[in-house]
C-alpha cells in the first residue's frame, strides 16, 4: 500500500465515486452536448426564419447552459478527480501514465470549451446582423469541442474495460483506439442528443410563449430525436457486442434488476423516448406538461442505469485483465499470497501478522482490499459487511475468502496469505458483531 486509504463510512466509498460520476455525466451529456446542439440549431433556425423570439429562446438557453456547465458541471468534474484520486489512487496512477496526453489534451479542449461559451453568450447583440454567421459559427465550434471532451474521455473509459493488446504493446494508441471506442463515442454522441431534448422540451413549454413558435421548436426536437434513438439503440448494440464475454454477461446483473424488470423498464423507456420524438413532430403547441416531465426523468434514469452497468461489467477488474477492482495488479497476486501484502505496504505499521496485532492487521487489510467496494455498515446494503457475513462464523468467513472470487466471480481474489486471510476474517467477524450488539439484532449462526 503506497497511499493512504480514507473510509467515507456510511456512503460507502464505491458510492460516492458512482454518485459524483452520474452527476458530471448527466450534466455533461444533456447540457453541455446535448443542450448547446439544440440551442444551436434554435438560433439557426431563428436567422433563417429572421423570428427574434425564437433568438431570444436561444440566447436565454445560452444563459442556463453557460451557468450549468461552469459551476456544477466545472465543479462535479473536479469531484471526479477528486474521489477517485483518493479512493482509487492506483487505477488513477496507472490511466495518468498511460493516457496523460489524452488527459492534457481534454483539458486543453475544456478550456476552449469554456471560452467558447462566453464568447458565445456575451456576443448576442455585438454579432448581430451581418455578423451573425460569426456568431453561428461560434455555436458550431462550441458544439464540437463539447463533443471532443466526450471523444477523448471514452477513450479512456472503454480502454477501462477492453484495452486491447495494451497490456502486451505497452502502446497509448493499443489502449486508446480500442474496439469499444468507436462504438460508445457514437452511442454516447446520440444519447446526448436524446436526453437533451428530453430536459429542453418541458422548458419550451413553459418559456415559448407564441403557440407557433412552439410548434417550430418542438417540431426541431422531435425531427433531433426520431433520428437520435435509433441510431443510439444501434451503437448501444455495437457497443455491447464489442464488450469482452465475460463483461457482456455481467449486464443485467450489473442493473441490480432481473432479466424481466430490466427488459421491461429498457424496452418501455425506449420506446416512451422514440414516441415523444413522433409526438414532438406532430407539432402539437399545447404538449403535455406532464408527459414530457416524465419522460425526462426516465431519461436521466436510463442514463444513470448504463452509467451503474458500466461501472459494474468491469468486474472484477478497474482495469481489465491488469488491474483488480481494489487495485491490486493482477500479476503480482500470486506473489501476494505466497508473501503475504502487508510486508509490502508502506503504510503500514504492521509487517506481519501475529496474535497481539490479528485484529489490527485485519483492518489494514480490509482497507488495502475490500474498502473500494465494501463498507462495514453502509447505505448499500448488498455491500455491506453486516448484511453480506450476517451470522456467518469467524471460521466461515475465512473459508470463504480464498475462494470468493469462485462463488462470486465479480470479487477480485484475496491478495494475500493463510495467515492475512484468518486476520481479515477475525476482524470482519469482530466488526459485524459489534454492529449486531450495538443494534441489538440476533442473527442466525452459519
Amino acid at each position: 500500500m503506497d497511499y493512504p486509504t480514507i473510509d467515507f463510512g456510511w456512503i460507502g466509498n464505491g458510492n460516492l465515486i458512482g454518485m459524483m460520476a452520474v452527476l458530471h455525466v448527466m450534466i455533461n451529456h444533456a447540457v453541455a452536448i446535448g443542450g448547446s446542439i439544440l440551442m444551436v440549431s434554435i438560433e439557426y433556425v431563428a436567422v433563417k426564419q429572421q423570428n427574434e423570439r425564437l433568438e431570444a429562446f436561444s440566447r436565454w438557453l445560452s444563459k442556463w447552459i453557460l451557468i450549468i456547465t461552469t459551476t456544477l458541471g466545472a465543479m462535479t468534474g473536479v469531484g471526479i478527480w477528486f474521489t477517485t484520486t483518493v479512493i482509487q489512487p492506483y487505477a488513477i496512477g496507472s490511466l495518468l501514465r498511460i493516457f496523460h496526453w489524452a488527459w492534457f489534451t481534454e483539458w486543453l479542449v475544456f478550456v476552449s470549451e469554456v471560452v467558447l461559451i462566453l464568447m458565445y453568450f456575451y456576443t448576442w447583440d455585438k454579432w448581430s446582423g451581418d455578423k451573425k454567421k460569426l456568431h453561428l459559427r461560434t455555436g458550431v465550434a462550441l458544439c464540437v469541442m463539447s463533443w471532443f471532451t466526450l471523444v477523448l474521455i471514452t477513450g479512456i473509459l472503454a480502454a477501462q474495460i477492453n484495452p486491447g493488446n495494451w497490456a502486451e504493446t505497452l502502446s497509448f494508441w493499443s489502449a486508446f483506439l480500442n474496439e469499444t471506442w468507436i462504438p460508445s463515442t457514437l452511442f454516447r454522441t446520440f444519447a446526448a442528443i436524446s436526453l437533451g431534448v428530453a430536459l429542453l422540451a418541458p422548458f419550451t413549454r413553459w418559456f415559448v410563449k407564441n403557440k407557433l413558435d412552439r410548434v417550430t421548436v418542438l417540431k426541431l426536437f422531435g425531427k433531433w430525436l426520431v433520428v437520435s434513438v435509433p441510431l443510439m439503440i444501434a451503437f448501444g448494440v455495437w457497443y455491447q457486442r464489442t464488450l469482452p464475454e465475460k463483461a457482456q454477461a455481467l449486464v443485467v446483473w450489473g442493473s441490480g434488476m432481473s432479466d424481466f424488470t430490466f427488459a421491461v423498464i429498457n424496452v418501455t423507456g425506449l420506446l416512451l423516448i422514440f414516441v415523444l420524438g413522433i409526438m414532438l413532430l406532430d407539432g402539437r403547441a399545447n404538449f403535455p406538461v406532464s408527459l414530457t416531465l416524465f419522460t425526462a426523468l426516465f431519461s436521466l434514469l436510463l442514463l444513470a442505469e448504463f452509467e451503474i452497468i458500466r461501472e459494474n461489467i468491469r468486474k472484477p477488474y478497474v482495469i481489465y485483465n491488469y488491474m483488480y477492482a481494489n487495485g491490486v495488479l493482477k500479476s503480482d497476486l500470486e506473489r501476494y499470497k505466497k508473501e503475504g501484502m502487508l510486508g509490502e505496504s508502506r503504510l503500514s505499521g504492521i509487517t506481519k501478522v501475529t496474535d497481539a496485532n490479528k485484529l489490527q492487521a485485519g483492518e489494514e487489510l480490509f482497507r488495502m482490499q475490500c474498502i473500494s467496494c465494501h463498507s462495514i455498515d453502509g447505505a448499500r446494503r448488498s455491500r455491506a459487511m453486516t448484511v453480506r457475513v450476517n451470522g456467518w462464523s469467524e471460521e466461515a468467513i475465512a473459508s470463504f475468502i480464498p475462494q470468493m472470487h469462485q462463488v462470486r466471480p465479480a470479487m477480485p481474489p484475496f491478495a494475500g496469505n493463510e495467515e492475512e486471510v484468518k486476520a481479515l476474517a477475525a476482524y470482519i467477524h469482530s466488526v459485524v458483531s459489534e454492529k449486531q450488539a450495538t443494534t441489538g439484532s440476533s442473527p442466525a449462526s452459519k
